[in-house]
């Protein structure tokens, strides 16, 4: 072949972007049709159809393409783990009915879900607290609306009554459920103030009125004090008291005993008081000023009749103190039994309700206590 050659076109030496752009240039002129290319090596590496192309590895199907790994359907895809339908997809694990979806553990239906555990149905949710300790009934769950533990006692109120539900502004309220001092009570004696008050006093399981124990105060010759008394604060010098009483020696004996006072402090010596005793019968004693149930206690004949209730029986006591107004009423078993007007006859100003035993002359007796409410207004006996 002749070649012809213009004698006015000279050469020139390429320079560095000339030889860069020829580079660049046989490479795309081998992209195409060799390793990579459209028609090169089959599904070889780098190309369309190869590793990194649209369906070979990298590519829209092969691994990393959209049906590969990491592609729609493939790990990490759609369908495959951590698509929509495999490992934290929407239906696998993570997904909406796998664990964590909304059907599996963590879903609405499975652990944490709506009955499982955490969900609506198990302890502790929307029924529990307010009518027991937990729940209204014992629900079906863990976690959920109907919680354990029902209508028990313990209910509203601080300690809950057991005889009722504790009226508004009560500022002591117990059915003696709860081992050791109840809460808002103060423990004071004529002795060692180190003294527990488990010496003189024990939550006795054994007998009770209501719910599952009450409180019992000590005998003299368990305790070898006569004082015994717990202080609770009461809501002004006009206020009500119910209580439950029990013992094991009839109550209202001749000799002078105290069973209750309001008093002006929780000093053991306060001389502030009116007290709920027994002295020639259950009676109201200020300073030996008694008064008695009508027809009861020193006739006017210069006899005695002691009004009694009898051992071994819970018996429901109601007092109404007023040291203001300087009236004091006694209830029994729903009934005034005591109405006391100008009594004391100085006014005072109670600020606590004393309860437990003063033996000042020294009749032994185990004596129990249930469900004590000090309140504003009255709480009648069911």
């Amino acid at each position: 072949m002749l070649v012809f050659r213009s004698p006015l076109i000279r050469r020139r030496p390429l320079s560095v972007f000339g030889i860069a752009f020829s580079v660049l240039a046989l490479g795309a002129c081998a992209g195409s049709s060799s390793n990579g290319g459209s028609g090169g090596s089959g599904n070889g590496s780098g190309g369309k159809s190869a590793s990194g192309g649209s369906t070979s590895s990298g590519g829209t199907s092969a691994s990393g393409g959209s049906t590969a790994s990491g592609g729609s359907t493939a790990s990490g895809g759609s369908t495959a783990s951590g698509g929509s339908s495999a490992s934290g997809g929407s239906s696998a694990s993570g997904g909406s009915s796998a664990s964590g979806g909304s059907s599996a553990s963590g879903g609405s239906s499975a652990s944490g879900g709506s009955s499982a555990s955490g969900g609506s149905t198990g302890s502790g949710g929307a029924g529990g607290a307010t009518a027991g300790s937990g729940g209204a009934t014992g629900g079906t769950g863990n976690g959920g609306a109907k919680a354990t533990g029902g209508t028990g006692s313990g209910g509203s109120g601080a300690g809950g009554s057991g005889a009722g539900t504790c009226p508004a502004g009560a500022t002591f309220c117990s059915g003696f459920e709860e081992a050791g001092l109840p809460k808002d009570a103060v423990f004071k004696l004529n002795g060692d103030p180190a003294t527990p008050f488990t010496s003189y006093f024990e939550i006795d399981t054994t007998v009770h009125n209501s719910g599952k124990s009450s409180l019992r105060v000590k005998t003299i010759s368990e305790t070898g004090g006569a004082y015994k008394m717990l202080s609770v604060p009461a809501p002004g010098a006009a206020f009500w008291v119910r209580f439950y009483l029990r013992s094991d020696v009839d109550l209202g004996t001749n000799d002078h005993n105290v069973y209750a006072y309001a008093a002006g402090s929780d000093d053991p010596n306060d001389s502030m008081n009116v007290e709920f005793a027994e002295d020639v019968g259950l009676a109201f004693n200020a300073h030996d000023d008694v008064r008695w149930p009508m027809g009861y206690g020193r006739t006017s004949g210069g006899g005695t009749m002691p009004f009694t209730l009898p051992k071994d029986t819970w018996h429901c006591i109601e007092i109404s103190f007023d040291g203001q107004a300087k009236v004091q009423a006694l209830y029994m078993s729903g009934k005034q039994q005591i109405n006391a007007t100008n009594y004391p006859t100085q006014a005072s100003a109670f600020k606590v309700f004393k309860f437990g035993y003063n033996a000042l002359h020294g009749t032994v007796r185990k004596l129990w206590y249930d469900d004590l409410v000090v309140a504003p207004t009255r709480n009648p006996c069911p």
